[in-house]
């Protein structure tokens, strides 16, 4: 049987079981309360110029990650953990996977990586003049002051 009671909002509430929310993830960040949620599981743009994003010059990308990030740390626990799902970044050819650029930023804010998860799929585009990446990379973050997870 399904639950017909959940409450679903718009705006961030603790009290509701599912919130939808259509807008800047910023703009839901800064409604959240310092160090109220647990685990962040995201996949923001890559800025490779999808319909639903902008396409930006690389040091904007990640500024507005940074951003992002940041907002995202402040609203962990200290007992939390953030994934964060990317893929690679493409210039004029030249690929940048972009965990490794974003890397800096979690580690600036006291983050320590727990694991480097390799997502393989079959689909996708295909390439003709490259081997076609068939990979996205998951960051997996916790707090420093946060106990020794065993591995």
């Amino acid at each position: 049987m399904f639950n017909t009671d959940i409450n679903i909002s718009e705006k961030f509430d603790l009290n509701k079981h599912i919130i939808l929310y259509n807008g800047s993830c910023l703009d839901l960040l800064k409604q959240i309360p310092n160090k109220s949620i647990q685990l962040i599981v995201t996949s923001p743009p890559y800025n490779i110029g999808k319909e639903y994003e902008k396409k930006l010059d690389i040091d904007a990308y990640i500024k507005q990650q940074a951003e992002v990030i940041k907002e995202s740390v402040r609203v962990l626990s200290d007992t939390g953990s953030i994934c964060w799902q990317v893929g690679n970044y493409v210039n004029k050819g030249a690929i940048i996977p972009l965990d490794a650029i974003l890397y800096p930023i979690f580690h600036n804010l006291n983050l320590v990586m727990r694991n480097r998860i390799v997502w393989h799929f079959e689909h996708g585009l295909h390439c003709s003049k490259i081997f076609s990446g068939r990979y996205e990379t998951i960051i997996w973050f916790t707090k420093k002051n946060q106990r020794q997870i065993a591995l």
